[in-house]
């Protein structure tokens, strides 16, 4: 008896363990690690060929930033230029997430690390950190 209890629970446990890969969402971090009690803003960012809207971001320094991106036609990618390693490729049915923290102001560019056509060469955009 105790066994058919153990088993029920355990498939009764099943779901809360079980994870859907469907909405898990990776989250890819850029830059600085952000202390703990940095203030965050969460912004939304669109890939269609050949351009990321918005193009141009403006980040306030010493804050997290969440860019949650999201392809509109096909595969894209999101990489900053001056950060090894940073590409994140996303598709219509699989946006990312991007976490940024810069805690010096300055401009960097981003650009599509994943080759979407012929126009994929003008698809970039610059973070402005103030």
């Amino acid at each position: 008896m105790k066994t058919v209890l153990v088993v029920i629970a355990l498939l009764l446990a099943a779901p809360l363990y079980a994870k859907d890969d469907k909405t898990k969402e990776d989250v890819k971090r850029i830059g600085v690690l952000a202390p703990a009690d940095a203030p965050s803003k969460d912004m939304e960012m669109t890939a269609k060929k050949y351009e990321f809207s918005p193009s141009e971001v403006e980040i306030p320094v010493n804050t997290l930033v969440r860019l949650h991106l999201k392809a509109i036609d096909r595969e894209h990618g999101f990489e900053v230029k001056s950060f090894k390693d940073s590409c994140v490729k996303f598709k219509p049915e699989a946006p990312a997430t991007v976490e940024l923290y810069f805690d010096k102001a300055g401009a960097y560019e981003f650009n599509c690390c994943k080759f979407c056509g012929t126009g994929h060469g003008k698809m970039k955009g610059k973070l402005i950190v103030k």
